[in-house]
């Protein structure tokens, strides 16, 4: 089934909220993302709790979306990061029932290089491009059934991991032969050459 995304979910900004030197909530940025590990490395809470933050709270399941910039992704909010509010670099996703969508599917779909593709072909001509509220809202998407939701998204984050996995892998075989090569320069030490 085809749905836009106004129709199985709220979109709303980020806020833009003073940070203080002290605080009781993380203020999400878009730095705070490690797009290599795929996660969030909150820094100290540097939001004071009052109305307006808690208006603002993330959710479990709730998608962050950069908006702003030429570094577009999205990312699912768990609360086991805590009480987080998201900066107005984000858009946020809130999927009314997630028994018919699954966060981490839709997750997926956003950060498809065809749909980020889309939205930046698309994302406002300013000095910092934004893809505007209106224009997440009214993207259509396919939504299959919710088993096979779940089965993309398993396969997806196996492909991850690979990736990780495999980038590691380079790392230390390229480790491995800097060493070897430069033992090999230390011979003549070693044999009196």
């Amino acid at each position: 089934m085809k749905k836009k995304i106004k129709e199985i979910a709220i979109v709303r900004s980020g806020a833009y909220i003073q940070e203080a030197p002290e605080g009781d909530i993380c203020y999400l940025q878009v730095n705070h993302f490690d797009r290599i590990e795929n996660r969030f490395l909150l820094s100290k809470p540097t939001l004071e709790w009052n109305c307006k933050t808690e208006n603002h709270l993330l959710s479990e399941g709730d998608l962050v979306f950069a908006a702003k910039g030429t570094s577009n992704f999205c990312a699912v909010f768990h609360s086991s990061m805590g009480k987080v509010v998201a900066s107005s670099s984000f858009m946020v996703i809130s999927i009314t029932d997630q028994t018919v969508v699954n966060p981490d599917f839709l997750c997926w779909v956003l950060n498809r290089e065809d749909t980020l593709a889309f939205f930046k072909a698309h994302a406002g001509r300013t000095s910092m491009p934004s893809i505007s509220k209106k224009f997440i809202e009214d993207y259509e998407i396919n939504i299959p059934p919710v088993h096979i939701q779940q089965k993309i998204v398993a396969i997806d984050q196996l492909q991850q991991r690979e990736r990780l996995l495999h980038d590691r892998i380079l790392s230390l075989r390229n480790m491995l032969i800097q060493n070897q090569l430069i033992k090999t320069t230390k011979y003549d030490e070693f044999y009196g050459e």
